[in-house]
């Protein structure tokens, strides 16, 4: 099966962009902000953002574009957890946009005073995706957290479903290694880095590294947030322009 071409987007096909664009979102805000979680009362939180560029892994899903994202949490007291996160998504600019939803349910348990560890389960769907091709995947992920400042995460994708400049690859196992970090500098502002390795060998025979830096700023319910991009050359040669190295991304989140 051949993916779709990734092509430059051009200029004459803006009007149409953002008009799938909008339409794309609101699909999204009826999903998940018509949920009961929108009370946001008790152990329930919600979450309503936007961003210049939504990139997952070093790789831009929206080809360098805009994108407002909900989110929807139940904590309960025992430490289990269920959610739904979105976003639109326009990973391949000629195909035509889709909307992201994650389904994710997992559970978080203390060690000691300063530490934890969470397994998480979560389901990842492209909505009236144009696409040929399905491209929903499951993950599975283990993570150690000390306190709020730094956190390692072990994932397994075994179902990935990639299309490359190298060609398509349907259903195979990939996985992730993560360290996250975050520590605060003065008052509401924090700064954060991570780096992660992600292994494709069975879906390209590749892996790469890629992180991030930036820094947020948190007043009240919103939380205002900037950060750069790295990731290996061998991104570019997989995923041509959606390759985030040295991509800015601003974004903005309020919190219910």
């Amino acid at each position: 099966m051949n993916g779709p071409t990734v092509k430059p987007w051009k200029t004459g096909t803006r009007d149409k962009r953002l008009r799938s664009w909008f339409v794309k979102s609101a699909s999204l805000a009826q999903c998940l902000l018509l949920a009961p979680v929108c009370r946001a009362e008790g152990l329930w939180s919600a979450s309503i953002g936007a961003t210049n560029d939504y990139v997952l892994r070093g790789v831009s899903q929206t080809y360098d574009s805009a994108a407002i994202q909900l989110g929807a949490n139940y904590q309960s007291p025992v430490g289990w957890f269920v959610g739904a996160w979105g976003s639109n998504v326009n990973p391949y600019p000629n195909a035509g946009a889709a909307v992201e939803l994650d389904l994710y349910a997992g559970l978080t348990r203390p060690i000691g005073s300063d530490f934890s560890a969470r397994v998480a389960y979560t389901h990842y769907a492209y909505l009236d995706d144009p696409r040929p091709a399905h491209y929903d995947y499951e993950e599975v992920s283990v993570s150690l957290a000390y306190l709020d400042r730094m956190a390692v995460t072990l994932s397994v994708l075994p179902d990935l479903s990639s299309y490359s400049d190298i060609g398509f690859a349907r259903r195979e196992a990939s996985g992730s290694l993560e360290v996250t970090g975050r520590w605060p500098v003065w008052r509401d502002l924090s700064v954060s880095a991570g780096a992660g390795y992600y292994d494709l060998q069975r879906l390209f025979g590749v892996s790469y590294w890629a992180g991030n830096i930036g820094s947020s700023y948190v007043y009240r319910r919103l939380t205002l947030e900037v950060a750069r991009y790295f990731a290996q050359g061998t991104l570019s040669r997989l995923y041509d322009g959606q390759s985030a190295n040295g991509v800015w991304s601003f974004s903005a989140e309020m919190r219910f």
